[in-house]
């Protein structure tokens, strides 16, 4: 079930919000993989009730800035019946400015039909991370009508006590250039940087966190006396990056995109010794939303390479070092989900895989009312990580998972049937049926 509360004012205060409900039934004890994945951690596994209610309040400050303050809790029957924190932020926009303090929900892009969404690094699979973001909120041009802009962002983030290790923080940056060239083409070319540091690790104690050691982190540089052996070999805390192609063409009825991320845990990766590994895509939307077929997101991902650099050197992507938990945030992948986390051995189980992900989306329309549904559709051939099978027979495993959401019902609320399956060749079939149910104000 899902709640969302709102109101609406005159003048300079807005308050929004919405209600939402699911229920969720399946053959197995847990879900299809699409019923829970990149569903912003708030579905588990074996989930069949869940809710969520939020709200926000917009002040509009003057002609070009506004501050809003959001927040949500959440209920899923999985988790001992417990109530959940969803989001609690504030967040200000100044022109071109955005600057967020606390946990708010990423946007959503491609219409939801992307298996990761902005990055492969970083999907809707996990809950939002506390903390504190500067970004920009769109493209800043070096000159007025030019053609060459950038994007950016600064972020610190607090993953705390996590799978017995604690106060974990979370560096983030990012850049990217933007070109505008020819008749409606764009070319967007950048960089993500994350690093885990500071805490306590579960195996190596407390980590350096003083401000020579966060110069240290945020450049790449090696560690020093007070790390460990391996930081001050390589770099100190856990590092992760991926370098990020996005092509562009707007025509008068249509959005093309093309869509590359790479993914690097060391400077190998970072000279792009793994590829091909990363994702590759295309995304065509119809600006008319009124469509039978509106918008298709094709998505390929591979990472099977992992800079292999002897019999027993790779990369193990999402791994943990330093931290055990690896690339995960509560217990989810915070990536691409394809990848998987075992939260009882506390290790990534799976990240040596290829995969193939589509999505589509539209509306079936009357002369009054319009019906919106979207379907996903994925094949994944996961062979474990280079150091472990992902099952005890030793055998690789391929799945297919299918998901579908169609509108039943416009007012007086929402109502949504949803439809999944899950065909695993080394485990059962699954099946499962849910509606949910929402109410805007």
């Amino acid at each position: 079930m899902i709640f969302i509360f709102g109101l609406t004012a005159v003048g300079q205060t807005d308050f929004s919000g919405n209600i939402n409900l699911d229920g969720l039934l399946s053959t197995k004890e847990d879900l299809p993989f699409w019923f829970y994945s990149n569903q912003r951690g708030r579905i588990s596994e074996t989930t069949s009730v869940s809710g969520l209610l939020q709200g926000k309040v917009t002040y509009e400050l003057s002609d070009n800035s506004n501050i809003e303050f959001g927040g949500g809790i959440y209920y899923e029957d999985a988790f001992n019946d417990e109530i959940f924190i969803d989001e609690l932020y504030a967040a200000l926009d100044y022109k071109w400015l955005e600057i967020i303090a606390g946990s708010k929900q990423k946007a959503e892009v491609y219409n939801g039909l992307s298996a990761s969404g902005e990055s492969i690094l970083w999907s809707l699979n996990a809950r939002p991370v506390p903390g504190l973001q500067i970004k920009t909120a769109e493209p800043v041009y070096f000159s007025p009508g030019g053609n060459l802009a950038f994007e950016g962002s600064w972020n610190e983030y607090y993953l705390g006590d996590n799978q017995g290790a604690e106060k974990v923080r979370l560096h983030h940056k990012e850049l990217s250039l933007i070109y505008r060239f020819g008749a409606g083409w764009t070319a967007k070319a950048g960089l993500q940087h994350f690093v885990q540091w500071g805490g306590r690790s579960e195996f190596f104690g407390e980590q350096p966190a003083g401000l020579t050691d966060y110069l240290r982190i945020i450049s790449g540089r090696k560690g020093g006396e007070n790390s460990s052996q391996t930081d001050q070999d390589n770099a100190l805390g856990g590092h992760l990056g991926s370098w990020e192609l996005y092509i562009t063409k707007e025509t008068r009825g249509f959005t093309y995109q093309f869509i590359y991320n790479n993914l690097f845990e060391d400077g190998s990766g970072s000279r792009l010794a793994n590829t091909p590994d990363g994702r590759y895509g295309f995304f065509v939307e119809n600006r008319d939303q009124n469509q039978l077929i509106n918008s298709f997101i094709y998505e390929f991902y591979y990472t099977r390479e992992q800079s292999q650099t002897g019999p027993h050197l790779y990369d193990n992507y999402f791994d943990g070092g330093v931290y055990a938990f690896g690339w995960t945030y509560k217990g989810r992948i915070i990536g691409v989900p394809f990848f998987s986390y075992d939260s009882e051995l506390n290790e990534v189980v799976n990240n040596k895989f290829l995969a193939h992900h589509v999505g589509f989306a539209g509306q079936f329309s009357t002369s009054i009312e319009t019906f919106p549904y979207k379907v996903l559709l994925s094949y994944a051939h996961n062979e474990g990580t280079y150091f472990s099978k992902l099952n005890p027979e030793g055998v690789d495993e391929d799945v297919l998972n299918f998901y579908s959401k169609f509108r039943i019902l416009n007012l007086p609320v929402q109502a949504d049937v949803i439809l999944g399956m899950e065909l695993n060749s080394v485990e059962e079939p699954k099946f499962a049926a849910g509606i949910s149910l929402s109410k805007g104000f």
